[in-house]
């Protein structure tokens, strides 16, 4: 997705350049969400001690989806520029 986002910033229409990095903010905000949770239920509630690195990372996971909106004002953002 976000090579799709980095090939559509040579496009000359402004809402096509927002549609495809909406579409890849969302995209990769939901797959590291879905895989941060996955990690912490394999690894039980060990995953959200600081004794394992799985829950730093799902943190960070977490700060990098609600960087420059989330997933969810993506999705939103995308469906309005599609209209």
């Amino acid at each position: 997705m976000a090579y799709m986002a980095t090939l559509n910033l040579a496009h000359s229409d402004p809402a096509a350049r927002k549609r495809a990095t909406s579409a890849a903010k969302a995209k990769i905000g939901e797959a590291g969400h879905f895989v941060g949770q996955q990690a912490i239920q394999l690894h039980g509630g060990m995953g959200m001690t600081d004794e394992l690195d799985v829950g730093k990372y799902f943190k960070r996971l977490t700060m990098i989806d609600t960087l420059f909106g989330n997933a969810a004002y993506h999705r939103n953002r995308f469906a309005e520029l599609t209209q």
